[in-house]
């Protein structure tokens, strides 16, 4: 397994860590520990791209930027297709349901309401 991979899988492990989710379209910027800064998105060939941006501009920068100016950003980027295995893939999309419901609170109402099983157990 490669190492972004383990990396993803640690994301998906603690979600509370995802903060600061803007989306963008199909893309959703994201910051992981208070400081590393992130996007994702599921492409029109169903390959999901992560990127990490290695810049010293906000996140709301990053994700506003121009489609003529990205070229300018200092980026790694990371394809599932790319890896070739079905861990990746499964990592990935993973990944990217969780900040996507991030950004639109879905994680927030799903523990909401989830919290209300727990008053109605009767033990």
């Amino acid at each position: 397994m490669t190492k972004i991979v383990q990396a993803v899988n640690a994301m998906i492990s603690n979600p509370d860590k995802i903060k600061s989710v803007i989306p963008n379209g199909q893309e959703f910027f994201f910051i992981y520990k208070d400081r590393y800064k992130w996007s994702i998105i599921k492409n029109d060939q169903n390959d999901y791209l992560l990127f990490y941006y290695a810049e010293n501009i906000s996140l709301d920068e990053i994700a506003n930027i121009s489609n003529n100016n990205w070229q300018q950003l200092q980026f790694v980027k990371y394809s599932a297709s790319e890896i070739k295995t079905r861990e990746a893939t499964e990592s990935f999309s993973e990944l990217y349901t969780i900040v996507s419901e991030k950004a639109y609170g879905i994680d927030e109402m799903f523990k909401d309401i989830i919290a209300d099983m727990d008053e109605d157990l009767p033990f």
